[in-house]
């Protein structure tokens, strides 16, 4: 005789229950005070149908919303579909193999009733239990998965569809109406201005009603945290809950993220497309009157970065060093080119000129460049000794853009107060996309800040040795 289906948090913190993967010894999960009645809600015990078949979860980062989501599969598989689909979804297959369904297997691993070979087997992205239920991670790919009868998705970081195929891959796994049980249960925070297909999904629930006996339960804004809109469900939360998510934690994260990423993933809020890369008044508090200028024949060694424009562009030179005692980049040099009415530059003539006076006067200890806008002079350049090194604007200038914007936010940059530098560093804006942030003009010419993120870059890495700290993308931890 079939056993009745107990509630999810009895039987995810109970001995056989949902173990957090990657603790040792092994520890079985716990869910916070605020969490615990929605989950109650959401997930009853009993054997009625579940009340909805669409639910979001949508809090702020860390807030373990993967391990929810490995526990929910489990607790399907066992008690609630026997016999089922389910499938962990993802913006692509790394990405559901790597969080979630690795999450589900690490706890079976430790639990010390479900035995593998013997209530369930698993190969490198499926699982299949004794009672006939099988989990697959998938693909993001329509083309194979089109036409599933699942009982219960999870889709991981759903602020990620964006593209037409995403968008696409996602609505094909909508729930089964002809399964007395079939939820997908979509995780993670905002996104940006280009993330509409998950914002339409939970203002969708936010369109319905607070769910009544939830009501208590406020976002941190004073509203409702729960929403119910037929059969969708929306958590809908902005602050950080969890015990490791202290105040030390959360201003050290706010000190290194821009401020409207740090919105996006610590408090859950719709960031904007774009935020100002500096301000003038912290641009201006970055100046050093001690500091001079690149001198002929100077003995500091210098990594510049080379912006070159085209056609009616700019082009922009910045010059950097690293100072060892004080921990921070030092901008020694700037000079901008402009075109000449409808003429461009000749970039041999001026940028050519001025990095074959430099390699004879200064210690250059590498010149970064665009390779893509630059051959011919970055060819001339090498054959008088200028030591180049080609600079790709795509992942490499990611990194680079967001490191100058935690250069500035931490203090570690000083400047000689050039006012052309001045200028292109305020004009610049951060626009924040699903890959990372980068440089781009809020107003006027921004060529020399790109130069100063290459040179800045550049710095670190060669002239800091092991005391220098490059700052990691927050896109990519």
């Amino acid at each position: 005789m079939r056993r009745s289906r107990p509630s999810f948090l009895r039987w995810a913190e109970s001995r056989g229950g949902m173990y957090l993967p990657d603790h040792k010894p092994p520890r079985r999960a716990t869910w916070s005070a605020f969490q615990r009645p929605i989950l109650e809600h959401l997930f009853p015990e009993g054997d009625s149908p579940l009340p909805y078949s669409r639910v979001v979860w949508s809090c702020p980062k860390k807030s373990a919303k993967s391990t929810l989501a490995a526990a929910l599969h489990l607790w399907f598989a066992l008690f609630v579909e026997p016999n089922g689909e389910q499938y962990v979804l993802a913006n692509d297959l790394e990405g559901s193999r790597n969080r979630v369904f690795r999450y589900i297997l690490r706890a079976l691993e430790q639990n010390p009733i479900l035995r593998r070979g013997l209530d369930w087997q698993a190969t490198q992205s499926a699982i299949r239990f004794s009672n006939g239920t099988l989990i697959r991670a998938v693909p993001n790919d329509v083309r194979g998965e089109a036409g599933g009868n699942q009982t219960f998705a999870t889709f991981d970081e759903a602020w990620g569809v964006i593209h037409e195929r995403s968008v696409r891959f996602a609505t094909e796994f909508s729930p089964v109406p002809t399964r007395r049980n079939s939820l997908i249960f979509y995780t993670g925070y905002q996104g940006w201005a280009n993330s509409t297909w998950w914002h339409a999904l939970i203002d969708e629930g936010l369109r319905g009603e607070p769910v009544p006996e939830l009501r208590h339960l406020q976002n941190g804004d004073g509203e409702p945290a729960c929403w119910r809109n037929g059969n969708l469900f929306v958590y809908y939360d902005h602050v950080p809950r969890m015990a490791w998510h202290t105040p030390a934690y959360l201003a050290e994260q706010r000190r290194l993220l821009p401020e409207a990423e740090y919105l996006r993933v610590w408090e859950n809020r719709r960031a904007q497309s774009a935020d100002a890369l500096c301000t003038a008044a912290h641009w201006d508090a970055l100046y050093e009157p001690a500091l001079m200028p690149l001198g002929a024949d100077d003995s500091r060694p210098i990594v510049f970065g080379a912006d070159a424009g085209t056609h009616h562009d700019s082009t922009a030179l910045v010059g950097c060093t690293w100072n060892a005692e004080r921990q921070w980049i030092e901008v020694l040099y700037c000079r901008v080119w402009q075109p000449e009415g409808q003429l461009p530059l000749n970039l041999s003539e001026t940028l050519g000129a001025e990095l074959a006076r430099l390699t004879q006067t200064c210690r250059v200890a590498a010149v970064y460049y665009d390779p893509y806008q630059m051959v011919a002079v970055a060819e001339q350049a090498a054959r008088l000794g200028a030591p180049m090194m080609p600079f790709g604007q795509g992942a490499p200038r990611l990194l680079s853009d967001a490191h100058l914007r935690t250069l500035l936010s931490e203090g570690r940059l000083r400047h000689t107060g050039d006012p052309s530098l001045r200028a292109h560093v305020l004009n610049a804006a951060l626009q924040h996309t699903e890959r990372g942030s980068r440089l781009v003009k809020n107003s006027g010419r921004i060529d020399a800040a790109v130069a100063l993120s290459m040179a800045a870059l550049g710095a670190v890495r060669l002239l800091g040795g092991a005391a220098a700290r490059v700052v990691k993308n927050p896109f990519y931890e």
